[in-house]
């Protein structure tokens, strides 16, 4: 009995471990697009930052997008039909985040992509 207790205990922290792990290195990542919005954002007025509203939607979007990449096998990842998937998926991701700025921050980002 105290053999299946130990390995159920084992099991839990190694499935709640690799959760724990993988939800941070996708809030890392989240957060790296985020930071990037605002350098591209931010570049010729400060002003212009994201919002914390316009922040948690931006956390939304982009989650998404991780988790997709995240969440396809690697069989998948490999065939051609995943690469039409993946820039569907990017682009609608970009234009989710272009919706979400003033016209000011479209603008700047827009400016900063045509360089």
């Amino acid at each position: 009995m105290n053999l299946q207790k130990t390995i159920l205990s084992l099991l839990f922290f190694v499935i709640t471990s690799s959760a724990v792990f993988a939800q941070k290195d996708i809030d890392t990542k989240v957060n790296d697009f985020i930071q990037r919005d605002n350098v591209m954002l931010t570049e010729n007025d400060k002003s212009l930052k994201l919002s914390e509203i316009q922040q948690a939607k931006a956390k939304e979007i982009y989650k998404a997008l991780i988790l997709f990449q995240a969440e396809t096998s690697k069989s998948k990842k490999k065939k051609e039909g995943y690469k039409k998937e993946l820039q569907a998926k990017r682009i609608e991701t970009l234009d989710a985040i272009k919706k979400m700025l003033t016209s000011k921050q479209l603008a700047a980002y827009n400016a900063y992509g045509a360089k």
